[in-house]
C-alpha cells in the first residue's frame, strides 16, 4: 500500500488568493492591518509595552498606487519569514498555540501581497533586517527571501521603523481608490471594527505625497439596547457553546449591506475576533433597518483548531451550511424575530393613531401658520420682496416676485407668489419647479385653501443656492398659467465685508468617515496677512483637516482668499459646529453625520411638517424636532403626555387632550424657531449666552402667536361647549 498527502495544485492556491482579495486594495489593506494588530496582540500576551501604532501609507500617481502597512511590533527573523510565508494555509499566526489573534487561515498577508503587484515584506528584528518578495510567476504563487543583514540607519529611514517592526508593501495598477475613499472604507470596515474601536491602537492613514495624516477611528451608533440574552447551543462531540446576543436599536435607519455597514450583528469569538456581520434572513427586512449589536461565541476557536470549516474561505462570515452554523443561525434569527415583531407592533400602533380627516385639516392649517411665522421670525430665510407695501393685482392671476434676484450660497431666500383668488381659486394647486440642479427648492407646491381668505394673497417660495456663479429659472404653474423668475447665485461677499470670514457652504451632511471639502473665505482687507485663524470642532468625533489658517494676501482674488479643508466624522448621528475664529471675528459651519441620507420629505413646504406620535416605552422627553424631516415627534408614553392623550391616543378628540397637544406643539415649534433665529443671527453670541436668548425669544413668540396656533389646533366647537357648560 502506498500512502501520502495529496498535494495542493498551485492553481487552486491562486484561485483561493484571488477569491479572498478580489483585486481590491481595501481588502488587501484589511488583511495587512489585521496582521499588524495580531503582532501587537502577541506583544500584549507577553507583557511587552508598545504604542499600538499602525500606519497606512498612500501614494497615487495617475492610475498607479503604492500602499504600505507599517507596525512597530515584533518584527520577524528570516526563520519567522520562512515559517509564516512558505506554506499556504499553515497555522502561522499563533492561534493554534492559544494566542488571541485572528489568523484563522494562515493566508491573509500572502493573499494580499501575491494578489497585487510587487508585494514585499520588509522587517526589523533585534537589529537585523530581512525582506521577502511575494508574487505570481507562471500562474503560481512564489516567494523570494533575501539574506538577512544588519539594520542600518539608512534602511530604518527608508522604512520609517526605529526598533522592531514590519512594513508590508504592494502596488496597484487599476481600481486605485482616492485617499478619502481609503479613509472611509477602512474606518468603516466591519472586519476592522474591534481594531478601530480599540483605545490601545492608533491607526494613521498618511498621504505620502502631501504629508496629510488622518487618524482612523470608528464610533458605534447611538441607540437603546432592546435585547441582551445569554443562551447555550450544543454541537456533537464538542458539547455546549455559550452565546451572548446584544441587539440595539438606533434612532435612524442604518446601512445594512456591504463591508462598511453600520447596522447588523457583529459576530465575534471569545477573544473578540470578528468573524462576520449579519442579520441573517432579516438583512433586507425594513423593520430591522435600525438594528445593530453583537453576537459573542464562546469556545469557537476549538472548532477552528480542529479544522472545522465553519467560516467561509473568502472571509465573508459564517459558513451557513456547516452543521454548527445550522444550529447557531436559527437561534440568532429567533431573537431578531422577536424584536422585528416589536417593531411591527410599534408601526401598527402608529397606524392606529393616524389623525382623522378633521384633525389633519387642523394640523395642516396650523403648520402652514407656523411655517409662515418661521419665515418671518427666524431670519434664516431672506425675503426678496417687501412685506410692507400693498400688493398690486398680478397679471394673469398670479406672479412670482421679484422677477429676478441675486442670492448667495448656503442661505435660504423667499420669493413671493402673488395670487388673485378670483383667478386662482381656493382648492387650486400651484406647482413650483426650479430649472437648475444646483438650486434647492423647498416649496414644491402651494395649495390655495378657503382658510386663506379672498382677494390678493401673498405666499412664499423658498430656495437655496449650493454653488456660486450659476443661473436658474424658478417657475410657478397652475393650469395653463405660469410665471417665471430668474435666480443668479453669486459668491457671498456682503457677509465677508462685515464679518471678515465665512464658511462655504455653511452646513454639511456626511456619511461616517467620509470626508467632504469646505472652504473658508477670508476678506483680507479686514483680516490681514499674517493673521492666524484657529479652526476647531466642538465634537471630538467630528474633525477638520486644518487646525489653523495663516492668512496671506497673495492667496486672494479681489481681496478674498479661499482656503480648502476637509471635514469628517467618526460616528453615526453626530452633530457638530466647526468654528473659525480670529480675535472678535468668527465663522460657523454646521456638520451632521448620518448613516443614510434620508430622502427629502414629499410635499414639505417649510421648516415644519405635520407631527407624528412615537411609542418608545420609556422616552426621556415629551417632544423632539428633526431639522432634516421637519417633523415634531410627540412621545406618547411620557407620563404627562399619556395622562392626557392615552397610551394609544384614544383621548385625542377630547378638549383637555387637544389643548395639551396644542401647547406641546406650539412650545416645541416656537423653541425651534427661536433657536434658528439666534443661531442664524448676524450678531454672534458667546455660547454661554445662547440658551437664555433662545428661551426669551421663544416666550416672545408664544406671546405673539400662541393664541393663533391654539385657535386652529383646538376644535372650537369643543371650546364653545365647555364654555356653555361652565355658564350653565
Amino acid at each position: 500500500m502506498i500512502e501520502g498527502i495529496i498535494p495542493v495544485d498551485p492553481r487552486q492556491t491562486r484561485r483561493s488568493m484571488l477569491a479572498a482579495i478580489q483585486g481590491s486594495v481595501i481588502r488587501a489593506l484589511v488583511e495587512l492591518i489585521t496582521n499588524a494588530d495580531d503582532s501587537y496582540i502577541r506583544l500584549d500576551a507577553e507583557g511587552i509595552p508598545h504604542k499600538g501604532l499602525i500606519e497606512i501609507g498612500y501614494k497615487k500617481d495617475g492610475y498607479h498606487g503604492i500602499f504600505v502597512v507599517r507596525d512597530h511590533a515584533e518584527g520577524m527573523s528570516v526563520n519567522d519569514l520562512q515559517n509564516k510565508l512558505i506554506q499556504y494555509g499553515s497555522a502561522a499566526s499563533g492561534m493554534k498555540a492559544g494566542k488571541r489573534v485572528r489568523g484563522y487561515f494562515g493566508q491573509g498577508a500572502k493573499d494580499a501581497l501575491c494578489s497585487m503587484t510587487n508585494g514585499r515584506i520588509s522587517t526589523f528584528k533585534d537589529g537585523r533586517f530581512a525582506e521577502c518578495r511575494l508574487f505570481m510567476k507562471e500562474d503560481k504563487p512564489w516567494y523570494a527571501i533575501g539574506e538577512p543583514v544588519a539594520a542600518s540607519a539608512e534602511m530604518r529611514r527608508i522604512h520609517n521603523i526605529e526598533g522592531n517592526g514590519t512594513s508590508a508593501k504592494f502596488e496597484a495598477d487599476s481600481r486605485v481608490p482616492r485617499f478619502a475613499t481609503v479613509q472611509e472604507e477602512l474606518a468603516n470596515n466591519y472586519l476592522l471594527r474591534k481594531i478601530m474601536t480599540n483605545p490601545d491602537r492608533k491607526i494613521v492613514l498618511l498621504d505620502e505625497d502631501s504629508g496629510e495624516k488622518r487618524n482612523l477611528r470608528y464610533q458605534m451608533p447611538e441607540g437603546e439596547e432592546i435585547l441582551c440574552e445569554d443562551f447555550v447551543i450544543s454541537y456533537g462531540k464538542y458539547g455546549d457553546f455559550g452565546v451572548k446576543v446584544s441587539i440595539w436599536r438606533a434612532e435612524r435607519e442604518l446601512t445594512q449591506t456591504g463591508d462598511d455597514r453600520h447596522g447588523g450583528l457583529l459576530i465575534v469569538d471569545e477573544e473578540d475576533t470578528v468573524l462576520g456581520i449579519s442579520l441573517f434572513r432579516y438583512d433586507n427586512e425594513p423593520l430591522a433597518a435600525k438594528f445593530y449589536g453583537e453576537v459573542r461565541l464562546e469556545r469557537f476557536r476549538e472548532l477552528l483548531k480542529n479544522e472545522e470549516p465553519v467560516l467561509k474561505e473568502d472571509r465573508s462570515g459564517l459558513e451557513s451550511r456547516h452543521p454548527f452554523c445550522e444550529i447557531l443561525i436559527p437561534e440568532i434569527e429567533k431573537r431578531v424575530e422577536t424584536k422585528v415583531k416589536d417593531e411591527r407592533l410599534r408601526k401598527q400602533k402608529e397606524a392606529q393613531s393616524k389623525i382623522d380627516a378633521e384633525g389633519q385639516r387642523r394640523y395642516r392649517k396650523a403648520f402652514a401658520i407656523l411655517n409662515e411665522i418661521a419665515e418671518v421670525e427666524a431670519q434664516a430665510v431672506t425675503n426678496l420682496g417687501s412685506e410692507h407695501t400693498e400688493i398690486e393685482e398680478p397679471p394673469n392671476g398670479f406672479c412670482l416676485y421679484p422677477a429676478s434676484a441675486e442670492i448667495t450660497v448656503g442661505k435660504r431666500y423667499a420669493f413671493q407668489l402673488h395670487l388673485n383668488t378670483t383667478v386662482v381659486r381656493p382648492g387650486a394647486v400651484v406647482k413650483i419647479d426650479c430649472i437648475h440642479p444646483k438650486i434647492r427648492l423647498f416649496t414644491p407646491e402651494i395649495r390655495i385653501s378657503p382658510d386663506d381668505g379672498t382677494g390678493i394673497l401673498r405666499k412664499y417660495v423658498t430656495v437655496e443656492g449650493t454653488e456660486p456663479n450659476i443661473r436658474g429659472t424658478l417657475r410657478a404653474v397652475s393650469g395653463n398659467r405660469s410665471s417665471d423668475a430668474t435666480i443668479h447665485v453669486v459668491p457671498e461677499k456682503d457677509l465677508l465685508l462685515s464679518e471678515g470670514i465665512d464658511f462655504q457652504p455653511g452646513s454639511l451632511t456626511l456619511r461616517p468617515n467620509k470626508s467632504k471639502k469646505v472652504y473658508l473665505l477670508v476678506y483680507v482687507k479686514i483680516i490681514e496677512t499674517g493673521s492666524k485663524i484657529m479652526v476647531t470642532s466642538d465634537n471630538k468625533s467630528v474633525h477638520v483637516s486644518r487646525e489653523y489658517v495663516l492668512v496671506n494676501e497673495a492667496d486672494a482674488t479681489r481681496h478674498v482668499a479661499k482656503y480648502e479643508m476637509e471635514v469628517w466624522g467618526e460616528g453615526v448621528d453626530q452633530d457638530a459646529v466647526i468654528t473659525a475664529e480670529y480675535e472678535t471675528y468668527m465663522a460657523l459651519l454646521e456638520v451632521r453625520v448620518r448613516s443614510k441620507e434620508n430622502p427629502p420629505e414629499q410635499g414639505r413646504k417649510g421648516m415644519f411638517n405635520e407631527p407624528e406620535y412615537n411609542y418608545e416605552p420609556q422616552p426621556l422627553q415629551r417632544t423632539s424636532y428633526s431639522s432634516e424631516t421637519g417633523k415634531v415627534v410627540i412621545y406618547v408614553n411620557f407620563p404627562s403626555v399619556k395622562h392626557y392623550i392615552g397610551d394609544s391616543c384614544q383621548y385625542v378628540k377630547t378638549l383637555p387632550a387637544q389643548v395639551f397637544i396644542a401647547d406641546l406643539l406650539a412650545e416645541r415649534c416656537f423653541l425651534e424657531i427661536a433657536r434658528k433665529k439666534v443661531e442664524s443671527s448676524a450678531t454672534l453670541l458667546r455660547p454661554e449666552g445662547i440658551p437664555d436668548r433662545i428661551q426669551r425669544d421663544a416666550q416672545e413668540l408664544s406671546r405673539k402667536y400662541g393664541k393663533r396656533v391654539h385657535e386652529v389646533l383646538v376644535d372650537q366647537q369643543l371650546v364653545d361647549q365647555n364654555k356653555n357648560h361652565a355658564q350653565g
